[in-house]
């Protein structure tokens, strides 16, 4: 009987062994199979902005080629939910945009890591930022003219810290960012931040609606930057119409720095190669006694037709009006200028 439960015994144990066995290289094969059906992808990030532009009337000694900005990076998918890219900026600077001849400066735009899940999107690194993603992509002709709060020095396109999104239901989402401030051309460490925080409402098709706040605080400064923007925007197959609202106290932590202005922009979509387009922006500012302090003061009107010939080209004849506006090297009552944009982007 011993002998018989002994075999019986050694048959249990090499059963268990059997199937521990299989059980455990199933899942062996299943764990690969699932590593397996991801794969690591890249692809590269190529953007260049040109134009031909000539004033006439009062202008006409304004006319020439322009390279104004080429970005240049990679982006990349590390897993379903993990992501990043890395791209570099070559712009005019800032202090010789208006002059006739200029120098390009190379910033490192983005190093960013992206994690998405679960109704979750966080951004680490110099990254990106809300404050007026929204706006540009409803305009939709950066390489034209930046959007109203980027035009105007509200505040950076990227910046160096976090933000976080999250879609509470289909139509609610909210944005959180906190970073430096400075921008992604300056990356000090001086005791400056921006907290910031926006909400997007989608209440019903083809409407949007955005509201943002910041805070920019330095240490040492009795004054905060506070900024202020709104958001509205509907769009179909067959046109678009937004409106925007932006306002700045304190520009700089100076009392008294304040200016604000509305934006307007629409475009109609012909067929699919060509779009008809306009904009309209006013600014104003606040007398300052701060004669150190650039204001803003002034009007701009767009209006324009854009040809996609491919998805990788876009041309754009168009004519731009100026009147009343102060920039930091120049000052000029008016300016009537015809432009010819081109967007290459891969």
């Amino acid at each position: 009987m011993s002998q018989i439960n002994l075999i019986m015994t050694k048959r249990s144990v090499f059963l268990v062994w059997i199937f521990s066995l299989f059980f455990c290289n199933n899942n062996l094969v299943a764990q690969e199979s699932t590593e397996k059906e991801f794969v690591i992808t890249g692809s590269p990030i190529i953007t260049v902005f040109a134009n031909y532009h000539a004033g006439f009337g009062a202008n006409n000694d304004i006319s020439g080629f322009e390279l104004t900005r080429a970005y240049l990076g990679y982006q990349f998918k590390l897993s379903p939910t993990l992501s990043g890219k890395a791209v570099l900026d070559a712009a005019v600077s800032p202090i010789e945009e208006h002059l006739a001849s200029q120098k390009r400066e190379v910033y490192l735009k983005n190093a960013m890591l992206t994690w998405k899940d679960k109704g979750f999107i966080v951004n680490g690194g110099l990254t990106s930022l809300y404050q007026f993603n929204l706006q540009e992509k409803f305009w939709g002709y950066r390489y034209i003219a930046p959007s109203f709060q980027d035009l105007y020095k509200m505040g950076p396109s990227a910046d160096l810290g976090i933000t976080i999104e999250y879609q509470f239901i289909p139509w609610l989402s909210a944005d959180f960012s906190f970073t430096n401030g400075e921008g992604y051309r300056y990356l000090n460490t001086d005791n400056k931040y921006r907290y910031a925080l926006g909400l997007t409402l989608q209440p019903f098709k083809n409407f949007t609606f955005r509201a943002y706040g910041d805070i920019y605080q330095q240490s040492g400064q009795d004054e905060e930057q506070r900024t202020l923007a709104f958001f509205a925007g509907y769009k179909t197959d067959y046109f678009s119409l937004g409106a925007e609202y932006n306002y700045q106290e304190n520009n700089k932590w100076k009392t008294g720095n304040n200016y604000s202005g509305y934006s307007v922009y629409t475009t109609v979509p012909v067929n699919k190669k060509w779009k008809v387009f306009g904009r309209y922006d006013n600014i104003d500012s606040n007398n300052s006694n701060d004669k150190s302090w650039i204001s803003f003061t002034g009007e701009m009107m767009i209006a324009g037709i854009e040809y996609q010939p491919i998805k990788q080209l876009k041309i754009a004849p168009n004519y731009k009006y100026v009147k009343d506006f102060d920039t930091q090297l120049l000052t000029h009552d008016s300016f009537h200028t015809v432009y010819l944009n081109v967007l290459f982007n891969w």
